[in-house]
């Protein structure tokens, strides 16, 4: 079968290779979209930190996704640490809790300077953000209590500045205030907003909100749930709590993952233009194995006849344009499948993105390409069968 396939394409190669094409392309697109669209979650989750979609936060104002951006509407100052504090302390469905404020002091070292994301935030933002240290030690509530001088440098940070990944010990000038280095962040990469997580500076809360921005209000609250299924109760309890201390809703409680909710609707948008583009394809294969398969019918009359009049079963004369149809979809789809892992795999790497194979995606696009091929085989398979052997045989 195999080798009667091989060389009724070795005659006809222009025809098998167009009809090989339609359902690599499909193929192709299927698990290099997917593949793609897999990877991106992957990234967007570890950004989240690994709580995922169960990360809390709380907002001064208003905040409304419209249109699939997230817009804040209005902006109160009344959000505190004070709020951060009595969230921690009295609902007991939270874990951990982080107050953070964005500050834009200039960055220097050695008369060297840099562009970076200055955010100060408490010791829980690393249980919260699932991130790791690279060396050194986070932020402690020490560090918080006495507004302390210190910070803890993002990846890209202590390459820039220092040279070096780990100038624990060493410091850094916000303005020109020194802060003393204590630790340095594995490198992240780039979250799917476009921000650089690599390029951050992390320093107390408290020295963010009273040494650098001289306020008494931050700019929102992480809140992280004991469990996934205590998200609801949590996001209560926070509602709950801030209304009774504020006297009025000037605060927004919202997931992480509705933050970021641009990011998941390209995503889903990604994917269902990927699956159209794959199922137009397949058809075109569809179309090209059948009609192929069709010809070669007519072109391998002699063959059949003499199978026929030797004995060989009118199922087995079914059975092999069936199975040559399925070999024939299939190894387009090799092709597709093999570019396109290699495709996702380079993506991944040069956006830094977890490594992520499609090998599941590539199983999904085989075994559709051989439901394909079994499909478009059968009209052939049957028009085999409808010749007799006696008048191919006395035609020939």
């Amino acid at each position: 079968m195999v080798g009667a396939l091989l060389a009724y394409a070795r005659e006809n190669k222009k025809r098998f290779l167009l009809s090989l094409i339609g359902v690599s392309i499909g193929v192709f697109v299927l698990t290099l979209m997917l593949g793609i669209t897999n990877a991106m979650k992957l990234k967007l989750e570890k950004a989240i930190g690994k709580m995922g979609s169960y990360v809390l936060v709380v907002l001064p104002g208003e905040v409304k996704n419209l249109g699939g951006r997230t817009i804040q509407l209005s902006f109160y100052p009344t959000l505190t640490l004070d709020d951060a504090e009595a969230i921690k302390e009295k609902c007991p469905d939270v874990s951990a809790v982080s107050p953070f404020k964005k500050v834009s002091p200039n960055v220097h070292y050695g008369g060297k300077s840099i562009s970076a994301s200055v955010r100060g935030v408490s010791p829980d933002y690393l249980k919260i953000s699932g991130h790791s240290l690279l060396c050194g030690r986070f932020l402690t509530d020490s560090d918080i209590n006495n507004i302390s001088e210190v910070a803890v440098l993002g990846y890209n940070v202590a390459k820039k500045l220092y040279g070096e990944t780990c100038p624990v010990g060493k410091t850094i000038y916000l303005f020109n205030a020194p802060y003393r280095i204590v630790g340095v962040m594995e490198k992240i990469g780039t979250d799917l907003s476009g921000e650089d997580l690599d390029d951050r500076i992390y320093i107390p809360i408290t020295s963010a909100v009273k040494r650098i921005s001289n306020v008494d209000y931050i700019d929102g609250i992480y809140v992280l749930p004991v469990s996934p299924e205590a998200f609801k109760p949590a996001k209560e309890e926070v509602y709950s709590l801030l209304l009774k201390r504020h006297g009025k809703k000037d605060f927004s409680v919202n997931s992480y993952a509705d933050l970021v909710n641009t990011q998941k609707q390209a995503m889903e948008i990604f994917t269902k233009l990927s699956i159209i583009v794959a199922v137009i394809s397949f058809g075109v294969g569809a179309l090209g194995i059948l009609a192929v398969m069709t010809l070669s019918v007519y072109e391998r009359l002699v063959e059949i006849g003499v199978r026929r009049a030797f004995g060989a079963p009118r199922s087995a004369i079914f059975l092999q344009f069936l199975l040559e149809s399925a070999l024939l979809s299939l190894t387009g789809a090799s092709a597709g499948v093999v570019l396109a892992v290699l495709i996702v795999f380079l993506i991944s790497y040069l956006a830094h993105w977890p490594v992520y194979l499609p090998f599941r995606e590539a199983f999904l696009s085989f075994s559709l390409s051989f439901l394909i091929g079994l499909l478009s085989g059968i009209y052939p398979a049957v028009r085999a069968l409808s010749f007799e052997p006696k008048e191919i045989l006395r035609e020939e």
